[in-house]
């Protein structure tokens, strides 16, 4: 499924363009939160990237549509570089306390 998302649009509750999904992580497997986080690409020149995370996401035939408002993914936590599949810990923490409130 991951690799199916690299590359689509990302959509916000409203329907509205959020970014394009340059790559997907996992949680770590003791959070038991099996989702996932895209890390989005917004903007052309001046580039941000956020980690949004997938709960209740639709994946739709024009993109991937997320429960989120865009303020809220445009503010979220951006780790860069990030190495591997499997987000740390920290930054998995860090991830759903923005989107879940701790």
């Amino acid at each position: 499924m991951t690799v199916a998302l690299i590359g689509r649009d990302l959509k916000d509750r409203d329907n509205r363009p959020a970014g394009k999904i340059r790559a997907v992580y996992r949680y770590p497997v003791e959070l038991e939160m099996p989702w996932g986080v895209a890390a989005v690409v917004r903007g052309r020149l001046l580039r941000s990237i956020h980690l949004v995370d997938l709960e209740d996401a639709d994946i739709e035939p024009d993109g991937v549509r997320v429960p989120h408002a865009r303020h809220t993914i445009t503010s979220a936590p951006h780790f860069v570089p990030l190495v591997g599949e499997t987000l740390s810990e920290g930054h998995a923490a860090r991830v759903r306390d923005h989107y879940r409130g701790g």
